[in-house]
């Protein structure tokens, strides 16, 4: 999949592309390998982010999801009233609640980390650990390389 501009091979896009059509297929990846089970993408990414961040607020998890505030705390409500969330008062700020898994959320925990372990050993099956640490540095790059874009676009507006 190349990208050519005016007859010259643009390697930049080419790579921001695949990488875009590789996210896509790492999620639907994931998603088929969780059907059947009671999971959605949008559980276990919740179940996900506070479990990486206990105690987060909901801000926080919504930043983390890159979703509105409202949208976390209606999925946090759902998943609390099902048994794997809690909010507990936040220490220091009355308005606001941290969030914790509960004890019925482990075997979800468990499920995910057993799938995601399958997963990458299927997705990343043809790069030693040396190729895999070689790809980790240059996304971290990028990574860095966006949010500096992002920023300097924000301080720009």
């Amino acid at each position: 999949m190349s990208t050519t501009v005016a007859g010259a091979t643009n390697p930049k896009r080419s790579i921001a592309l695949k990488l875009t059509v590789i996210a896509r297929q790492l999620r639907q990846n994931f998603d088929h390998s969780i059907e059947g089970s009671d999971l959605t993408r949008a559980k276990w990414s919740l179940i996900a982010a506070v479990a990486r961040n206990p105690g987060a607020t909901q801000h926080a998890i919504a930043n983390a999801l890159e979703v509105r505030e409202i949208t976390a705390g209606r999925l946090i409500d759902r998943l609390c009233e099902a048994g794997y969330l809690e909010r507990r008062p936040k220490p220091n700020d009355r308005r606001a609640y941290c969030v914790f898994l509960t004890a019925r959320a482990q075997p979800m925990l468990e499920k995910l980390e057993e799938l995601a372990r399958l997963h990458e050993s299927e997705i990343f099956a043809g790069l030693n650990e040396q190729d895999l640490e070689t790809l980790d540095t240059l996304l971290d790059s990028v990574a860095h390389d966006l949010a500096v874009a992002r920023t300097a676009g924000t301080a720009a507006k």
